[in-house]
């Protein structure tokens, strides 16, 4: 498995999401270590109950901000958020058994990098457009 870095290229240009979304590329980082190491039981599963629950905070977050800011687009990316939550699942279930973890990982990664350059940085542009009209009246 390839290491799980954030990069520039994964910028959406609001500092709050930016921060979030380091932080939870660094946390996938851990576990993917976790998992290559093959580290006890224990240790995976700490470092998967981690990120599920930076997840589970980063989401709740954005979705007030896309309610507080009107997004239109809210419904749609909410339930990409769901997608991600059942990707989520399967990974943590799949470090229970240890069967498909890899394939489970690699999933899970992928979803949440094609997410934050898409339908995050959507939403960010939303937020900055957001934020000038409220300082424009």
């Amino acid at each position: 498995m390839a290491p799980v870095e954030w990069t520039s290229a994964d910028l959406v240009f609001s500092r709050q999401l930016d921060s979030d979304h380091r932080k939870l590329f660094e946390q996938l980082e851990k576990v993917r270590l976790a998992v290559e190491c093959a580290a006890p039981a224990n240790q995976l599963n700490f470092r998967l109950w981690r990120l599920s629950k930076d997840l589970s905070i980063h989401f709740n977050s954005e979705e007030r901000l896309m309610r507080d800011s009107r997004y239109p687009a809210r419904r749609w990316h909410e339930r990409q958020h769901d997608a991600g939550r059942h990707k989520m699942a399967r990974l943590m279930e799949a470090a229970h058994s240890r069967v498909g973890l890899n394939a489970a990982f690699e999933e899970f990664t992928g979803w949440m990098k094609d997410h934050v350059r898409l339908a995050d940085r959507m939403f960010a542009a939303h937020l900055r457009n957001d934020q000038r009209e409220r300082l424009a009246s």
